[in-house]
């Protein structure tokens, strides 16, 4: 009985000893855990906290566009190399605001310059107005505001955007003549291109249409163009997207139609979903901006009007044609930059 005892309590000895160096062990690793959240910690608080020179604010027509928010992380990027910071009003919040109200907004923050994608409207071009009142410079970008006191443009030249839809319209036309073309666009912003895409066509015959799409969301796009492709007698032979929501709508109703191979996009932006169309052939060719140089060039000429008072009226940036040919070169070095 005596040695049956003996076994037992060795047995507990072990047993406690085993637990005690699960329980050591266990705190030794809870420590290296909580001194590396700390260290982290740290650092992130570090990079919140981090102090610059300048605030502005980047407001786009619509916020969920992958375009402008690559143009936001160009621009955000960009300025901080330059001790700035750029904040995109009126992001991750849970009410949705208007562009206007995200204006308000930034001028009541007291930002010291906004990068704001333009329009026409009279109430834009009053807000650029109280804003510059208000003693902040304002900067256009993709698209101006004719009228309005905004200090620089930057962007592509419409005409030259036009032109090349035009002349990508003549490549098209040589193996299918006459040619009929539905221009889907976004708003009266779009009717200069529009003109300027006829020039290269003169001595074609060519029929243009256009219609006004509801950019809203991208289910009400889809639904606005395959309205309007059900509404038409004949499908077209090509169909021009003026914005990157726009061409990726009009992507997914020409697979739901069975058109692919029958009628071509000629789109706007070199997203995933447009460069997997542009090799797949629904897409013909897509033309795209240097976000790169459009950033750069946004926050200089803020930070010209805050030093000097003095910036370029206007700068243009570059149009990219992506097609077939240069898709695979164009593709690998967009991930490059987007990883």
């Amino acid at each position: 009985m005596k040695r049956i005892r003996v076994s037992k309590n060795r047995l507990a000895v072990t047993i406690l000893a085993g637990i005690v160096l699960v329980l050591f062990f266990a705190t030794i690793a809870g420590l290296i855990y909580y001194r590396d959240m700390i260290r982290r910690l740290g650092e992130v608080q570090e990079e919140a906290h981090a102090e610059y020179s300048r605030l502005y604010a980047y407001i786009a027509d619509d916020p969920d566009s992958q375009l402008s928010n690559r143009i936001h992380k160009e621009i955000s990027e960009y300025a901080k190399e330059n001790n700035c910071y750029v904040e995109m009003t009126g992001l991750n919040l849970s009410t949705t605001y208007s562009k206007a109200d995200r204006i308000n907004i930034a001028i009541s923050s007291k930002v010291d310059g906004i990068i704001l994608e333009g329009d026409n409207s009279e109430e834009t071009i009053e807000l650029i107005k109280k804003a510059t009142d208000a003693g902040i410079p304002v900067v256009t970008v993709l698209s101006d505001c004719e009228g309005s006191v905004r200090k620089s443009f930057i962007g592509l030249n419409q005409y030259t955007l036009g032109t090349e839809y035009g002349n990508a319209l003549t490549e098209i036309s040589t193996t299918n003549y006459p040619l009929s073309v539905l221009i889907l666009k976004n708003g009266s912003s779009d009717d200069f291109i529009i003109q300027a895409i006829q020039k290269p066509l003169t001595g074609r015959f060519v029929s243009i249409s256009s219609k006004e799409v509801d950019t809203s969301s991208q289910f009400t796009s889809e639904e606005n163009i395959m309205k309007t492709l059900d509404e038409l007698n004949k499908m077209p032979d090509v169909i021009i997207c003026l914005n990157d929501k726009i061409t990726e709508s009009a992507i997914q109703c020409i697979v739901e139609k069975n058109l692919v191979g029958k009628t071509r996009i000629l789109g706007y932006y070199d997203s995933e979903t447009i460069r997997k169309a542009i090799e797949k052939g629904s897409v013909y060719a897509s033309f795209t901006i240097d976000t790169k140089t459009l950033a750069m060039q946004s926050v200089n000429a803020l930070n010209e009007l805050n030093e000097t008072g003095f910036t370029s009226d206007y700068s243009t940036v570059q149009v990219i044609k992506i097609t077939r040919l240069n898709l695979a070169d164009y593709s690998s070095e967009e991930d490059k930059n987007e990883g």
